[in-house]
């Protein structure tokens, strides 16, 4: 009994070949067969594999920019935070606030001496009286010499205020030495006395998040409430601190949970990716930032080497398709020489059937 050469599914209605004719025609072709059936689908799968591994190398990438920026953001606070928290310590001791009122110098030089001890990152140390003038500082050779810079770049009311963290400004002109101050206003029965400064150098505070590393060439830098930078890793020209408020991670909105931002940068423009996170309460901001020419780069040297070894897997396949087709072909010529002669016997036959059929004796 023959079968029939399709797949029959009468519920459904369906009816299929079970081999195509445009399969038999590509199968007379071997080199074109197995281009078609192998080749082809290895390298659509290999292009679909890089593209999908690509963007999951970006979103890692990403995310790594995300972790490194609020981890930088963390360390920071805890940093500010233990600085005002140190001074409010200092600030809540009776005894203190009455050598500021009374305007005890060598009182307030040995409790500044102590503090200025346990915070040993701390570049000077100073208490201020109600009208911003020095009382006592460490080092004391600064007291007379620096100007009370940091209550000019802070908010004119800070005596009654809020603890609070200054902008970055200059020391002084001369020293060129740019600095940030964490300041604590002292009250004595809610009537301003004076105020307690700690001021750091830009270079402790980058000391601060130098551990934090951002491979496999990114970068991490600090800008301030007022859009000034605070830490860059890359030399900044001396003089005043450089307002950075134009740079799209510092222009776009963030928050303490961070954003994302890409955009493209340089002559010629190159695309970059950064990860922008708010340090609150102080408004502060960290950018870990990469561009994707380098974030991409461990992720397409990984893929030439795979590039190469499916080059040498290809040219071991095709020498075996080659020769593969060779054989194939050979047996096809051989299929189509049998079956040339399988008609011209069967032609024979015929003609022997009819021509005795003619002359009316048996064949």
């Amino acid at each position: 009994m023959d079968h029939e050469p399709f797949i029959t599914m009468p519920f459904l209605g369906w009816r299929w070949p079970v081999i195509p004719l445009w399969f038999l025609r590509l199968y007379r072709h071997p080199v074109l067969f197995l281009t078609t059936v192998l080749v082809v689908p290895i390298v659509a799968m290999a292009l679909w594999l890089i593209v999908v591994n690509e963007r999951q190398w970006r979103h890692r990438e990403a995310e790594d920019l995300l972790v490194a920026s609020r981890l930088a953001g963390r360390i920071l606070r805890e940093e500010l935070t233990q600085t005002l928290e140190a001074e409010q310590a200092i600030v809540s001791q009776p005894t203190f606030r009455e050598a500021v009122r009374r305007g005890d110098r060598q009182l307030l030089a040995a409790s500044l001496r102590l503090l200025a001890e346990a915070m040993p990152m701390v570049d000077d140390v100073s208490v201020l009286d109600a009208r911003g003038r020095p009382l006592a500082s460490i080092p004391e050779d600064s007291r007379e010499s620096r100007p009370v810079a940091a209550v000019e770049a802070s908010d004119p009311s800070a005596f009654a205020g809020a603890p609070s963290i200054s902008g970055v400004y200059l020391r002084s002109r001369a020293s060129g030495d740019k600095v940030i101050t964490v300041s604590t206003p002292i009250t004595n029965h809610d009537t301003p006395i004076g105020m307690l400064q700690m001021q750091y150098r830009l270079s402790a505070v980058s000391q601060w998040v130098d551990k934090v590393r951002i491979e496999p060439s990114g970068f991490l830098y600090i800008v301030d409430q007022y859009g000034l930078l605070v830490a860059y890793p890359f030399q900044v020209l001396p003089g005043s601190p450089k307002n950075v408020s134009a740079w799209p991670p510092v222009a776009a909105e963030t928050s303490a949970e961070g954003r994302l931002i890409r955009f493209r940068h340089g002559q010629p423009a190159r695309r970059w990716t950064a990860a922008a996170t708010t340090i609150e309460p102080f408004g502060w901001r960290v950018i870990a930032q990469q561009s994707d020419a380098v974030m991409l780069r461990p992720f397409y040297e990984l893929v030439g080497s795979f590039a190469v070894l499916l080059l040498v897997l290809m040219a071991v396949i095709s020498a075996l398709v080659l020769r593969w087709a060779r054989l194939h072909e050979a047996t096809l010529a051989l299929l189509a020489k049998q079956a040339h002669l399988l008609r011209v016997s069967e032609r024979r036959r015929v003609e022997d059937v009819m021509r005795h059929k003619k002359s009316g004796a048996s064949p």
